[in-house]
């Protein structure tokens, strides 16, 4: 049988079994995140162990067991000649670097999962990325692909051993699922191109994908960046496709990377023997900012039909060039560890014995690139009314909607007062403000409505529903809503207080769900954030 290692043995080698595990199961964590991504937005906050979460979680799974079984197996062996190097060193024993790698992933995005549960006890429901447990996750998730790449170069060794394409496609995969997990990391620039900024939203882009397009390249040749770009969007495509079929609301598509990916590769290719140093990888980083910036602002101007201003773009530009170069000295780096254990050399061979300087240098951008991504929203005093451009609204989609059952305290329509969290982004459309009621029918919704009263307060002052027309929507369970179509069309950054008021007669609702007089208040602690 013939695994990664191209060599024809009587049984498969474990190592090549437990990454065929790692990397095949792991690879459900792709469509897990947009399905996820794509389940909040079309159902809302959804169980610990729902479908998506189920894929997410056995891909991490998987490698968690594996990055356990492979430390394990390594014990009383010879781990290079078993895993390849690099390996570590822990006082007596040797523990192979790339599953190291893939440990610690693991479980930083166990962690993440855990606090993302106690999270939404303590703060609320969202369905937004930017918290501190979903970035953990994520960033486990990252680690484990970039170890899983580093057990494969080690294991393969495909530097120095022929017929092994195999090993070269599974990193393309790797890779390509690195830029899908950096594309899902820029959270409500994904969701809707509308608010994409000129600035932050390319310093983002900037930040991630060179340092993954430049690994590519210093690990697998000219070529490689592209390769990694074109397979994320044809898996992308597939699953949008998929989860539409579904009538699921999916994150919005973008043209990047393919072709700043193609920039990439054509200056390596330009760089003829100087293609592995590292100025031609921090020039890879600029051609890449460079066609980034033509190729959003273009889709920006013709598709999205909001063109981003040319001095907005021309103040960001030097700062996202930076940005660029220093992401690519990253991927510069990572990929020459990657191209070390592919070529069974020990990492001061690839990096002219400076492999201790290198990494501290990569360590410190990383942690300068993370400093530098914190940008905290500004945040005003809370609004008054006549602020806010409250207007009647009947165009909305209820699940943009602040009173949105799917984002409330699940007792919420009890009497009583029920606190809950939100957080919104300024991208210049309004904010469905307006309260709702929802039965599975007409015929109750209007039986219930009888004996009830809504009131709405907006940082203690109160809005005039009475004015604003009143509009059906019908839920994905099947339920018919009736909503107050009233939304904010300035709405304002900064922590607004909302607070609904439904107060029911005597006799309200009908059967089971007939309901003493009382009132119940939802306060809705709302966070609104600049984009």
């Amino acid at each position: 049988m013939t695994g990664l290692q191209g060599s024809v043995t009587p049984r498969l080698h474990p190592v090549t079994f437990a990454l065929a595990v790692a990397a095949g199961v792991g690879w459900l964590g792709f469509p897990g995140l947009l399905w996820d991504v794509a389940w909040h937005r079309t159902i809302g906050r959804d169980s610990f162990l729902s479908p998506p979460h189920v894929l997410m979680y056995a891909g991490v799974a998987a490698n968690g067991l594996v990055a356990a079984w492979a430390l394990t197996y390594a014990r009383g062996r010879d781990a290079v000649a078993v895993f390849g190097r690099p390996v570590w060193r822990l006082g007596r024993a040797t523990i192979p670097a790339g599953f190291a790698v893939s440990g610690l992933g693991f479980l930083l995005a166990i962690t993440g999962a855990v606090m993302d549960e106690v999270w939404h006890r303590l703060v609320g429901k969202d369905v937004n990325l930017w918290s501190p447990p979903h970035l953990l996750g994520l960033g486990g998730t990252a680690l484990i692909a970039i170890g899983l790449a580093l057990a494969v170069a080690a294991h393969t060794r495909y530097g120095v051993r022929a017929g092994q394409r195999p090993a070269r496609l599974l990193l393309l995969f790797l890779f390509a699922d690195l830029i899908h997990k950096s594309m899902v990391a820029l959270d409500h620039y994904t969701l809707d191109a509308w608010g994409r900024t000129p600035d932050f939203y390319p310093f983002l882009l900037a930040l991630l994908l060179p340092a993954i397009l430049i690994t590519a390249v210093r690990a697998i040749g000219p070529g490689a960046a592209t390769g990694a770009a074109v397979i994320f969007t044809a898996e992308h495509v597939v699953i949008l496709l998929v989860l539409l079929g579904f009538v699921m609301r999916i994150p919005t598509f973008s043209p990047c990377p393919i072709l700043p990916a193609l920039a990439v590769d054509l200056v390596t290719l330009a760089a003829g023997r100087r293609r592995d140093r590292a100025g031609t990888a921090v020039l890879a980083g600029i051609a890449f900012v460079l066609a980034l910036a033509v190729v959003e602002a273009a889709w920006m101007a013709w598709v999205v039909g909001k063109p981003w201003p040319p001095a907005r773009v021309a103040a960001a530009l030097p700062g996202v060039l930076l940005t660029g170069a220093g992401s690519a000295w990253v991927g510069w780096a990572v990929g020459g560890w990657v191209c070390a254990a592919a070529s069974d050399r020990p990492a001061d061979d690839v990096f002219s014995g400076r492999s201790r300087a290198v990494t501290l240098g990569l360590v410190a951008l990383v942690l300068v690139g993370l400093a530098a991504s914190y940008r905290p929203s500004r945040g005003g005093a809370s609004a008054r009314l006549a602020d806010l451009g409250l207007a009647a609204d009947t165009t909305f989609d209820y699940r943009d909607a602040v009173f949105w059952e799917a984002q409330l305290p699940d007792d919420w329509r009890e009497p009583g007062v029920h606190r809950t969290y939100q957080e919104g982004i300024v991208d210049g459309r309004p904010f469905p403000i307006g309260p709702a009621w929802c039965a599975p029918d007409q015929t109750t919704l209007a039986r219930e409505l009888d004996g009830i009263r809504f009131g709405l307060s907006i940082n203690g002052e109160a809005v005039a529903l009475e004015r604003y027309p009143r509009v059906a929507r019908w839920s994905r369970g099947g339920e018919v809503c009736q909503w107050v179509a009233v939304s904010a069309f300035t709405p304002r950054p900064g922590r607004q207080a909302l607070v609904y008021e439904l107060r029911y007669g005597e006799g309200a609702g009908v059967g089971d769900r007939r309901r003493r007089p009382g009132t119940s208040v939802v306060a809705v602690d709302l966070v609104v954030k600049e984009p």
